[in-house]
């Protein structure tokens, strides 16, 4: 039986709320009667300050007139002890203090208050008076009037009404509690009986007694009662039969609802007339259908073409129900382009009897506007540059064989415009890559407000740009070149309290006048932009090929020597840094190799793999660094079992050398090493790039024992689907998707794209450029298993995990 709680009663609650509208009424009394006392105490002590100041003036006017100065100390002693003063200073009509009494001598005085109630808070009345014979001045009186009778009496007022005001409030508390009980005692009683009946117990009976309401419900509850006892009895003897068939529909109904409930498909049953029979939540979310009370029995074709008409378009929708609705086959699959942007699909069956009799039709709704989205940005993901969304490689690459197919039909003349940014590197590595990013984006968005909407602009990775100009003079070619290389000069940087500007060399190749093909165009482009380079940076140049093998070539040879001389003297180093389990960064995992030259023009420094990795790929010398550090590396593991794992980058040259897997299984077995602890990553582009050559040197990885990391994933379109071919067993999710993951939706969409792909072929994940702790916690909840990065480990050449 339910109990009331004494705080939830009507007889509490009449009694609080008169004690509360008592409370008020007497606060306002209080507060208005402290208020008149204490202005009429206001107005008693001016009255006494007006008749002190003539008595005041004419005890020290004639001592001050005669310089009687003992004559005044007496009476400022006397007056300060008779009139309750705290303190009284004589100045003479030079300004002179004469005589004091009760302050200090050279302390300075407190300012005057304008009346005695704003004296009140510090206690004392500053005040002045005029010492003046006849009208004359001959000085002036400062004194300071204690102000505690004020506070004394306000606080004995006060203490006197609460007093009052408390005996009031308990009279009435006594007095509306004995009233309230007088009133509620009856409904009290109703109240228990109604909770007996409500628990079964139908006999109860409440005592009728005098001809008021209350007696009135009294007999009426009594009745009730009577007849409810007697209809019990009635239906309690085939209650039996009904529960047992009830139950069972019942609970076959729910299973079937609550599956079809849980659907996230719509469903719409019709019977055979083609009324609508049964719809679960989703077709009525799908349709936007707020009022289903008075769907069941409606034609389908009425329910679907209003809503169709409303919310579908083409227009031709509705005419496509109603054929569909005349038919007793299997509709095709309707694709349906809603008015607020939505897609949903449909399809519908005929539902048949045992006996193959058509009892109605099944409608299927899907909303695939989620999965359409996530295909469209997997597709805005693989042609636009995450960082500053302009066209990535990929895509212009495609736009350039475009540009070329467009420009041989139609026998019309072009340009390649090739440019990057001058010191873009010291950029990076004295500020740091998000400067270097900002530095892009804002570059992208400069230049792109320069190019047209016929020409192609695209980052083709680093700070390295192109712009097609299709069907362009040399005159608007030039131009164009022009007010790049000027804007990019005039845009203003600021970085740790340092103003930068950077220049940007550009390079023009003309087509089909500077190449045959696209290849050729791109090649002359750079070569061009190198010209520009060599002609003092912030230029820009068009393509000649008298001068082009200069400069370029000079490089080539001067690196080339700068790598031999390295791997002859022993200069090669290598730096590591920590692969960390997500749940745990204190969990080592394994250790990345880094190499680096040892660069002799700067003592102590390292010349970072950027600037040597590509000639050294170009010349082939690439393989001999990679044996190197495959040898270096495995050494390393030999000299202590406590070493963590390594894992050593293979370029994708080494695809070509057949010998290389067989190489490092050789060493690892001359060195006593497990294959499990060396990690081979390799980069997808270029495993994509010759993808049966990659084929054929994953496996032969594998069968050594190593394990093999796809490095730089998801930069490709068909990642997922290269997955199949290439049978590596970690993905390194690529740094571009990492570094503005927190801020960028398209990233985090295409990084869980990958986790899930990983997860669901049972891959290990790794994130690398980890740069900052917000990043972090999203890959841990994303499920990225390992993480890399600035913000967990450096690299360095004495790594502690080294330490054994």
């Amino acid at each position: 039986m339910k109990r009331f709680s004494p705080s939830r009663s009507l007889r509490f609650k009449l009694v609080l709320a008169s004690v509360v509208v008592e409370l008020a009424m007497l606060t306002l009394l209080v507060a208005n009667s402290v208020r008149v006392m204490q202005a009429h105490l206001l107005d008693q002590a001016e009255i006494r300050m007006e008749e002190v100041r003539p008595l005041l003036n004419a005890s020290l006017a004639s001592a001050l007139a005669e310089r009687d100065y003992g004559t005044l100390d007496g009476v400022l002693k006397q007056v300060r002890r008779e009139q309750g003063i705290r303190y009284l200073v004589l100045y003479d009509n030079a300004g002179k203090s004469v005589s004091s009494d009760g302050w200090p001598e050279g302390k300075p005085l407190p300012p005057l208050d304008a009346n005695i109630g704003l004296a009140e808070a510090s206690g004392v009345y500053d005040t002045e008076i005029p010492i003046q014979i006849a009208g004359q001045d001959y000085g002036r009186l400062r004194l300071g009037i204690s102000t505690r009778f004020l506070s004394d009496a306000k606080s004995s007022i006060l203490r006197q009404s609460l007093a009052i005001a408390a005996i009031e409030i308990l009279l009435s508390i006594a007095l509306l509690a004995g009233v309230g009980y007088w009133l509620t005692r009856h409904l009290a009683m109703l109240t228990r009986a109604s909770e007996r009946v409500a628990g079964g117990h139908f006999d109860v009976q409440v005592p009728v007694g005098g001809e008021d309401e209350i007696a009135s419900l009294g007999a009426a509850f009594n009745t009730m009662t009577a007849a409810v006892r007697a209809r019990v009895g009635e239906l309690e003897a085939s209650e039996g039969m009904q529960r047992r068939y009830r139950t069972e529909a019942e609970q076959e109904r729910a299973r079937l609802v609550s599956l079809l409930g849980a659907m996230n498909q719509g469903i719409l049953f019709v019977g055979a007339d083609n009324a609508v029979v049964y719809f679960n939540p989703a077709f009525l979310r799908m349709w936007m259908i707020t009022e289903s009370g008075n769907l069941v029995g409606k034609p389908a074709s009425e329910v679907l073409t209003l809503s169709a008409n409303v919310l579908a378009q083409p227009d031709h929708f509705s005419r496509f129900l109603l054929d569909v609705t005349t038919t007793h086959e299997v509709s095709e699959n309707f694709e349906i382009h809603m008015a607020d942007g939505r897609v949903v699909t449909q399809i519908s069956y005929p539902v048949r009897d045992p006996e193959h009799r058509l009892i109605g039709r099944l409608w299927v709704y899907e909303d695939i506007t989620k999965a359409r989205q996530t295909a469209e940005q997997l597709i805005y993901l693989a042609e636009r540059d995450s960082l500053t969304g302009l066209y990535n490689r990929r895509r212009f690459q495609e736009e350039l064989d475009r540009f070329i197919t467009d420009a041989d039909r139609r026998k019309s003349q072009g340009a390649l415009l090739f440019f990057d940014l001058d010191e873009f590197k010291y950029v990076n590595d004295s500020f740091g890559h998000g400067a270097g990013d900002a530095m892009l984006i804002r570059i992208a968005g400069e230049v792109g407000k320069l190019v047209r909407r016929n020409e192609i602009f695209s980052r083709l990775g680093g700070d390295e740009f192109a712009i097609l100009m299709p069907e362009a003079g040399r005159p608007e070619i030039e131009a164009l070149a022009e007010r790049v290389v000027r804007a990019v000069a005039q845009i203003p940087f600021r970085f740790d309290a340092q103003n930068l500007r950077l220049t940007t060399s550009l390079g023009i190749a003309l087509y089909p006048q500077s190449a045959a093909n696209g290849e050729e165009l791109i090649a002359h482009a750079d070569a061009a932009m190198y010209q520009a380079k060599g002609a003092g940076k912030n230029a820009w140049r068009v393509y000649r090929s008298d001068i082009d093998p200069s400069q370029a070539m000079v490089t080539r040879l001067s690196w080339n020597d700068r790598i031999s001389h390295a791997l002859e003297n022993n200069l090669l180093t290598l730096h590591f840094q920590g692969v960390f389990r997500s749940d745990n960064r204190q969990s080592l995992a394994h250790l990345e190799v880094l190499v680096r030259i040892l660069d002799v023009d700067t003592p102590g420094g390292f010349i970072l793999p950027g600037h040597f990795i590509p000639f050294a790929e170009k010349s082939g010398k690439i393989l001999d660094i990679d044996k190197w550090v495959i040898r270096t590396s495995i050494a390393l593991l030999a000299s202590s079992p406590d070493v963590p794992s390594l894992a050593v980058n293979i370029s994708g040259r080494s695809f070509d050398e057949p010998t290389l897997p067989q190489y490092i299984s050789d060493l690892l077995a001359q060195n006593g090493v497990e294959p499990s602890r060396l990690l081979v990553e390799l980069t997808e582009t270029s495993a994509v790039t010759d993808l049966h050559d990659a084929q054929r040197f994953i496996e032969a990885l594998r069968q050594t024992g190593c394990t093999v990391c796809l490095d730089d994933f998801g930069t490709g379109f068909s990642s997922f689907a290269y997955l199949k071919h290439l049978n590596a067993d970690i993905l390194k999710i690529d740094g571009l998707f990492i570094r503005d993951l927190v801020n960028n939706h398209d990233n985090q969409v295409f990084v869980k794209a990958i986790v899930d792909v990983a997860r669901g072929l049972h891959k290990t994940t790794v994130a690398e450029f980890v740069e900052n702790g917000e990043t972090l916690e999203m890959l841990k909840l994303f499920g990225v298993d390992l993480v890399q990065g600035y913000h967990l480990d450096m690299p360095c050449a004495d790594h502690p995990a080294l330490v054994h």
